[in-house]
């Protein structure tokens, strides 16, 4: 976890003139933060100096009670695009604050955002089970936990951790959502040796053993199931499908600038692959900007579930789709050469192709077409 005693203590209010500065950090800092067995502890410090760790609280510029979904996909998908590790690393810190706003009590929410505020905490929230999956026992008059999470990403630099088991005693049953104070984890708990990826190397998204953690009642976040809620379960998608843009973005950019290096932005052939990839990219914002105006329209008003689950479905898989392409057309511009250090390209394919691995991507598409065989007039207005 990252020493939060080493980090500035005076917690800067969002400037989105630093916040560019930092992301230029963030993009020239992460080949060299690949390599870095500690991950991305400057990448952490730099969001919290500029305001962006706690962007979306209170009284900040994206407070989510005043949701502007759009400007925080925005967000999400330029973290992304300056480095996808770090992306997916933010996009659990954000995720996990929606989570705190939707569900915890007041005395919760007010100790862990001041955690953000005042200490700098890091969020990050994993749902991934191991062989041994979390369960919450009682034991004597405690709680404690049992087993492992696999795929921690930011493991070593999380402060509170957002884990799912299946609890079950006399005041509560059912899949439960719980926050953790690393501080509590052995180091030893965290194994290292089992994030060997292609690419997301600097995520380090290890395997957490919490087996003999003590739970406090004010831990407890929300009610048993209440994690699984619809449209916020499935509709929490287009976050990470922003980041993944930033991705494809990124690798965009880079190939224009490799060709330009070349003296090759002239040739015909070319500049077809750089025409689909910009207008693919561009097709990926427009994704973006309306799953953010139809989750701020919908998302809190009961009658439009489906809509919203089906139309983040669809922005999930077609951002899938559209990183695909990028990459396809990437390739044949750069040619082997390009695919190499010191050229970002190598990174960026990796780390893309790895983070585009999500789960259900076919089971997604059935979703989406069971949704319009049963609604075929929807999104007609």
């Amino acid at each position: 976890m990252i020493d939060t005693t080493a980090i500035h203590t005076v917690q800067n209010a969002f400037s989105r003139k630093h916040f560019n500065r930092v992301l230029l950090q963030i993009e020239h800092q992460a080949a060299i933060t690949e390599k870095n067995p500690a991950g991305p502890v400057e990448e952490f410090r730099w969001l919290r100096e500029c305001g962006a760790l706690q962007l979306v609280l209170p009284g900040e510029p994206l407070d989510f009670n005043k949701p502007d979904t759009p400007a925080l996909l925005r967000l999400l998908k330029d973290v992304g695009k300056a480095n996808l590790s770090v992306g997916r690393i933010f996009e659990g810190h954000i995720n996990t604050l929606y989570l705190i706003h939707l569900y915890a009590g007041n005395d919760q929410r007010d100790n862990w955002y001041r955690g953000v505020k005042e200490e700098g905490h890091i969020f990050g929230i994993w749902n991934t089970q191991g062989q041994d999956g979390i369960t919450f026992n009682k034991n004597n008059n405690s709680l404690e936990i049992q087993g492992s999470k696999t795929f921690c990403s930011g493991a070593t630099l999380v402060n509170r951790a957002l884990i799912t088991g299946n609890i079950s005693c006399p005041e509560r049953t059912g899949w439960q959502m719980a926050i953790i104070d690393m501080d509590g984890i052995d180091p030893e708990k965290i194994d290292r040796k089992s994030w060997k990826p292609l690419g997301m190397k600097a995520s380090g998204s290890y395997t957490v053993n919490f087996s003999g953690y003590k739970v406090h009642e004010n831990e407890l976040l929300g009610e048993p199931g209440i994690y699984l809620n619809q449209p916020y379960f499935n509709g929490g998608a287009i976050r990470f499908a922003a980041v993944q843009l930033g991705g494809a973005e990124a690798l965009s950019q880079a190939t224009i600038r490799y060709l330009e290096e070349l003296e090759r932005t002239g040739d015909a052939f070319q500049q077809l692959r750089l025409s689909n990839m910009m207008s693919a990219v561009i097709t990926g914002r427009m994704w973006l900007e309306q799953a953010g105006k139809y989750y701020d329209t919908w998302a809190d008003d009961g009658n439009h579930n489906e809509e919203l689950i089906a139309f983040a479905n669809m922005t999930r898989v077609n951002i899938e789709e559209i990183c695909l392409r990028v990459m396809e057309d990437c390739n044949r511009c750069v040619g082997a050469r390009g695919l190499m250090e010191p050229y970002p390209m190598e990174r960026i394919f990796r780390d893309l192709s790895f983070y585009l691995r999500q789960p259900a991507p076919d089971a997604t598409r059935i979703k989406v077409a069971e949704f319009f065989i049963n609604n075929p007039a929807a999104f007609n207005d």
